[in-house]
Formats: structure tokens, sequence, C-alpha cells
């Protein structure tokens, strides 16, 4: 039996809700398509196996979860037309190298950058699977703030970092 949303109606008796309510908590419980939000996802649940990414549903948006091939359990959207959008990678890194995926693509890696007044060549721990969009160069040199690193040169692989006075320092880079 399908959900039916308009029952019960505000002029159903009490004596009849039974009737009324039953077919809803069918449709509940099997899941049918006809529930929103089905996003709740019934007819994929199995705590004993590793999720699957579970099937679009009309004007539902789902969050999920599972497991990447490390074991670490990560968080996905599915939207109405199957786009599987991965919210997180990996595990989370408090560390001084790093990298993390945001939701559409995004990725944003930090790490220690080293320049001088030629340029030195900076690399990616891994790189930009597409494109390195901007480098956000940010000295250590508390005597002279003024000496600013530039990076020029933006690869998927790797940064040229160019100060006036050899400056060290940390960077954070966007791309995708």
């Amino acid at each position: 039996m399908a959900w039916d949303k308009t029952l019960p109606q505000g002029s159903t008796k009490i004596r009849n809700l039974g009737d009324v309510i039953t077919p809803n908590w069918d449709a509940i419980e099997t899941a049918d398509s006809t529930f929103l939000p089905q996003a709740l996802n019934l007819a994929d649940r199995d705590a004993l196996a590793i999720a699957s990414d579970p099937t679009a549903i009309a004007d539902s948006v789902i969050l999920y979860s599972k497991q990447d091939a490390a074991g670490n359990p990560q968080a996905y959207f599915i939207d109405p037309s199957s786009n599987v959008i991965q919210m997180t990678t990996g595990l989370p890194i408090g560390a001084a190298t790093g990298s993390s995926n945001l939701p559409g693509g995004i990725i944003i890696k930090w790490g220690p950058c080293n320049a001088n007044g030629a340029g030195l060549i900076n690399t990616f721990t891994t790189p930009f699977p597409n494109a390195c969009w901007v480098v956000i160069p940010v000295g250590t040199n508390t005597a002279q703030p003024t000496n600013v690193i530039k990076p020029t040169l933006l690869t998927v692989n790797k940064f040229t970092a160019v100060s006036p006075a050899g400056e060290a320092g940390y960077y954070i880079a966007i791309g995708n």
C-alpha cells in the first residue's frame, strides 16, 4: 500500500484511526518510494555490512556514511540527480603538512614554505588532481614583517616562492 499524506484527516474518527494510519506505517516500514522523506534509507539498513551508495530519491538529498578503502568513516551526500558528493577524505589531520577535501571538489593544502630572492620551488606532498588556483604564503620573520613571500608559477605539483630576504614560513593552497 502506498503512502498517503492526506491521512488521517481532521474529520477522521478515533475509532477509524487504525484503518487509516496502518497503510502509512506499512509504507514507512517497507521503504515504499511514495514515502518522503525516504531519505531515511530504510531499504539499505544493515549494521553488519559496509554501506554502498544509496539510490537517489526525487526531491531529496541524502546524507550517509560509508568507509573508505582504509576503513575510515567518510561522509557523503547523494542528490536527486544521483550525484555523489564526498564531504570528507581520510582522517582529520592536525599536522604541519596536510590537505582537506571540501564539498564540491575543493581541496585545501598546507605546509612549510621556503623562499629566496631568486625563488625556491616548494612541492606539494600530493598534487592537486586538476588545478592549483592560489597559494597564500605567510612568513615567520617577525623582525622584518615587510619581507613578503610571493608565490609564482603555480602548477598542480608545486609553486615557486620569492622573498627578498630569504623568508621561511607556511602556505595554504586552494585548488581542485
